[in-house]
């Protein structure tokens, strides 16, 4: 595989500052769908006109206010604007209190918390544990493993085997002004496919692989439905409005994942070789010229072909955000650019789609397009969840064009921007632009990052720079600036003809166990009056962690969730495991949680005894 640099952040800063300076460029952005094509690969005409650009969006990003929260200067680090006269300001909110998150458990649940807390603790049993797992099956089986891990961590993280077992849970969060994103937890990887190591009959076993995942993706689809139909009843019961999460290693082969997302980084790389002046612009001279340059062996007419396709508002120039989001690895148009046309490809591997793959990548985005619509059918919002950074660029695209599809009046698909990633903000910030352009409603939610041990792992096999922010302050400072940004961005003054329908629809989920990031949030809020409950600003923890934070913001009025995994415990067990592996620090850092629960069994301890001394003294009076 080959992972190619992506266009620097002044570069792409600076050409989408120049695009929103040339507003009168940007009327009927939504592209022409080519004869019989009508995939989310290929961008879809729309019959909402999207809105002229504004200029908020690029006073939100200057590439020089890169600081960090004491105001020095933080190499590598995104660009953020600092806190100001709401910094100190007082709140209501106290997380100090754990005694309404604390009052809703069993003496059980107290106990088997503290137990999981303190196991978590142990660095050792956190950096061995899919190894001890594994070494356990293979000597016992299944069975006790998963018993054993069912009634501890199972029980702890997650909400339970099926969307039936989740009700009472559902309904108890629910009680608390508490609600539930629904996550089947279920999850894959990118698995080698070596020919060499299949039997005789390569092609027919090689057949038989793909039926089999196949099968499973569309068995992973009927998980989502199911998942939706609860999160809209728990809704109608009079609880939160209904989210759902899904996995796109779920709706298909995560090796067709990995292998648009190589294509796909290829194509966005490849922008800055056609830019030759930098200015964020190619005409069709250009255009020709440098694809000529590169040794693409394309006609004229063929070269005059993919440059129309590419420019949609038919204005005889083409920018970065047209490029990528003209091009698709399915388009007949765009396919030469994936083949050994162009001569300096060989050398990479790269090549069109097989018609396997193709016929892989329809049947996902038919399973895609089915559960958003029937998400948006039952009023359920949907999140696309983040997975590896080798996967991400296909799940974003895809993310992206369901946004597009079904954002067109609320938020109804969420895209997950993993704030650890180096490249997070800008990407933030040319999707945004996306929204403008196209006329939907951006609809983000944002964490830190999940899988940063496999990220480091595979970013050392592979041979490519590490992804990930090089110190823990950097990856704060990113999350808290993209916050900040869309906050802003949400609540800037506009007209009625620059979108302020979508802006101010615009939604984000601040999934977060920092306190300090969701106390600044929750005062950026007030600083810019959006409202608690029904601003498009939601809060998320996962089950099992942060309860003196949900149960407050909850009891407050804010929208806050609980991420609420499920399924059978094999099959969640990757997702427990990973958990465990990116959360090892996070749970040793759990000190104040520990505090709270032990204070609190040693409460209902000294009240037992003092009941029971009292009962013996009154059996005595009589």
């Amino acid at each position: 595989m080959v992972f190619v640099k992506r266009p620097s952040a002044n570069a792409l800063v600076s050409a989408a500052a120049r695009k929103a300076a040339a507003a009168n460029k940007l009327q009927q952005r939504l592209p022409r769908t080519p004869k019989g094509k009508s995939n989310l690969f290929q961008k879809k005409a729309g019959k909402y006109p999207p809105p002229p650009r504004s200029s908020a969006l690029k006073n939100l990003k200057n590439p020089e206010s890169v600081l960090s929260g004491n105001g020095a200067a933080v190499a590598g680090a995104s660009p953020h604007l600092v806190f100001s006269r709401y910094e100190n300001e007082a709140e209501e909110v106290n997380f100090n209190d754990g005694s309404a998150a604390l009052a809703t458990k069993t003496n059980l649940e107290l106990i088997r918390a503290l137990g999981v807390y303190n196991v978590c603790a142990i660095p050792w049993i956190v950096k061995n544990a899919r190894g001890m797992y594994n070494t356990t099956v293979k000597v016992l089986g299944q069975r006790i493993p998963d018993a054993v891990v069912g009634v501890s961590f199972f029980s702890h993280f997650c909400g339970g085997t099926s969307a039936e077992e989740l009700r009472p849970v559902v309904a108890r969060l629910g009680s608390h002004g508490v609600g539930a994103i629904l996550d089947y937890a279920a999850e894959a990887d990118v698995v080698d496919e070596n020919l060499a190591e299949l039997g005789p009959n390569k092609e027919q076993e090689l057949s038989q692989i793909i039926k089999i995942s196949e099968d499973h993706c569309e068995f992973n689809a009927r998980v989502i439905f199911d998942a939706i139909d609860a999160s809209a009843r728990a809704h109608g019961d009079g609880g939160m409005p209904g989210i759902a999460a899904i996995k796109l290693t779920g709706m298909g082969r995560p090796e067709l994942l990995e292998r648009i997302s190589t294509i796909l980084f290829w194509v966005k790389a490849n922008f800055a070789k056609l830019d030759d002046d930098g200015d964020g612009f190619v005409d069709a001279k250009t255009f020709r010229a440098n694809l000529k340059n590169m040794e693409v062996d394309l006609t004229e007419d063929e070269l005059e072909g993919l440059f129309q396709s590419m420019d949609v508002n038919q204005d005889g120039q083409v920018d970065m955000l047209e490029f990528v989001d003209s091009l698709s690895p399915s388009s007949p148009v765009a396919n030469p650019l994936f083949s050994s046309r162009i001569q300096m490809l060989k050398s990479f591997g790269l090549s069109a789609l097989t018609d396997t793959e193709s016929q892989q990548l329809s049947s996902m985005i038919n399973r895609l397009e089915r559960v958003a619509a029937y998400a948006d059918s039952k009023d359920v919002m949907l999140l696309v969840d983040a997975e590896q950074s080798y996967m991400q660029p296909a799940i974003d695209h895809l993310a992206l064009q369901l946004m597009q599809q079904y954002n067109r009046h609320k938020p109804v698909i969420f895209n997950t921007y993993q704030c650890y990633l180096t490249d997070s903000y800008k990407r933030v910030v040319s999707d945004v632009e996306r929204s403008q352009r196209q006329g939907f409603v951006f609809a983000a939610k944002l964490v830190r990052g999940a899988y940063m041990v496999q990220e480091r792992r595979l970013a050392e096999l592979r041979g490519y720079p590490d992804p990930i922010h090089s110190s823990i302050q950097n990856t704060h400072d990113n999350y808290n600036a993209i916050v900040e940004m869309l906050l802003r961005y949400k609540a800037a003054p506009v007209t009625p003809e620059q979108g302020v329908l979508q802006r101010r629809r615009t939604a984000v989920m601040l999934a977060s166990h920092n306190e300090n990031s969701v106390m600044r949030a929750i005062r950026l809020m007030a600083d810019l009056e959006i409202p608690k409950n029904d601003g498009g600003v939601y809060f998320g923890q996962l089950q099992g962690m942060c309860d003196h934070v949900s149960y407050t913001l909850g009891g407050k009025g804010y929208a806050v969730y609980k991420y609420l995994p499920y399924g059978p415990v094999k099959e969640v067990m990757p997702y427990l495991l990973r958990r465990a592996e990116e959360n090892g620090d996070l749970m040793s850092g759990v000190g104040k949680e520990v505090r709270m629960i032990a204070g609190e069994i040693k409460r209902r301890g000294l009240e037992a005894v003092g009941l029971r001394k009292q009962s013996s003294l009154g059996h005595a009076h009589l």
